[in-house]
């Protein structure tokens, strides 16, 4: 059995390593001004697409249709007492 045979295991180092090189290129874009930081943060964000006004539950097994929850704060009345 050779080695791409076998398993995988994840390197801590390796991963470091690259994290390490993404954030030195990073660095430089920025520099370069080729990126703003806005724009590196909007690029970095691994949920960029993550909508938290709408999210699906479950799939309704007749319809197919997914069905949602918002987790949205709701908005008090301005003036309106707290009791």
């Amino acid at each position: 059995m050779s080695e791409e045979e076998g398993p995988k295991y994840f390197d801590f180092e390796e991963r470091q390593r690259q994290k390490a090189r993404s954030r030195q290129r990073d660095e430089e874009r920025l520099a370069r001004g080729e990126i703003s930081p806005r724009e590196l943060q909007e690029e970095n964000m691994p949920f960029r697409k993550l909508r938290r006004d709408k999210v699906a539950i479950y799939r309704d097994r007749k319809t197919g249709e997914f069905k949602h929850i918002s987790f949205e704060r709701k908005r008090r009345p301005k003036g309106g007492s707290e009791d």
